[in-house]
């Protein structure tokens, strides 16, 4: 699934008692996705379109120069809204690189399956 989205993401959130999060939302097909991890956690929680949530231990995420693109387990997606892969560019102006990749390193802090292209 392609989304074209704005984005807001946190490390480590005073609102959501130190959660990592990244949020995605795409106004054109009013979509969202995001990516959570609570403090104590070992899972990263999924979330897509209005409220669709699976937790998984593992998958797959590369930071791209705009944007990121997501790969869930076939398993993960017939959870979720059946997508397995997730391609996300960000809305110009519409971000902040650095708050997504210290977002994204506290999302998967101690996990594989990050990795970062310029």
């Amino acid at each position: 699934m392609k989304l074209r989205a704005t984005v807001s993401a946190s490390a480590n959130s005073d609102a959501y008692d130190g959660m990592a999060y990244i949020y995605c939302h795409d106004p054109r097909q009013n979509y969202c996705f995001s990516l959570t991890r609570a403090v104590g956690s070992d899972d990263i929680e999924v979330m897509v379109f209005d409220q669709v949530v699976h937790r998984v231990d593992h998958l797959e995420v590369a930071l791209q120069a705009s944007g990121f693109k997501t790969t869930l387990s076939m398993d993960a997606a017939s959870l979720l809204d059946g997508h397995s892969e997730y391609d996300i560019e960000f809305l110009p102006g519409a971000w902040n690189r650095q708050a997504v990749e210290k977002a994204l390193a506290a999302i998967f802090r101690g996990k594989e399956g990050l990795s970062a292209r310029a």
